[in-house]
């Protein structure tokens, strides 16, 4: 859908050419998720996917809960950083 939309477009045209387009409502609701802002290609738009990428670990179905920092590297051996 990104090399099919004319740009610049904004944020909020994105989501509603995906919602015309019948694209699920996840896709949607992160399209609406992005940075309200006019985005001027399809490469300025799949920056901003990988910023939500790293902010909050969407490349990943693994759920590491808080309650498991630090566990990970006491448990293994390698090397373990003890926190306390």
């Amino acid at each position: 859908m990104l090399s099919q939309v004319e740009y610049p477009i904004s944020r909020d045209d994105l989501a509603m050419t995906a919602a015309e387009a019948g694209f699920e409502r996840d896709a949607i609701n992160f399209l609406k998720s992005l940075p309200d802002r006019i985005y001027q290609s399809p490469t300025d738009v799949l920056r901003e996917f990988g910023e939500a990428d790293a902010r909050f670990g969407m490349g990943t179905r693994e759920v590491r809960h808080r309650g498991n920092l630090g566990r990970d590297a006491i448990e293994t051996g390698d090397d373990p950083t003890h926190h306390r």
